[in-house]
């Protein structure tokens, strides 16, 4: 599993549509925004293509100004429950 960290940002004015955008894309979660207009966002995929593929969709949605990954760590599933 990899697990991202991305901030977005947009214009104060398409926050909430942004935000209700993105929380749409499987795999995404928003988990918050400044008055700025950066918004928190985790994305959780399995393969790190999925990943980038994600992001870029993500700098498409309307309003966004760009989605940076600020953040990434792939956790083995399958091993940890092995370790177990």
């Amino acid at each position: 599993m990899n697990i991202s960290g991305v901030v977005v940002r947009t214009f104060p004015r398409n926050l909430q549509d942004v935000w209700q955008t993105l929380e749409q894309f499987e795999g995404v979660e928003v988990h918050g925004a400044n008055e700025d207009g950066r918004l928190v966002v985790t994305v959780e995929k399995q393969g790190e293509r999925d990943i980038a593929d994600l992001l870029v969709h993500m700098q498409d949605v309307p309003g966004v100004l760009s989605a940076s990954m600020v953040y990434h760590q792939f956790e083995d599933l399958g091993q940890q429950e092995a370790e177990q």
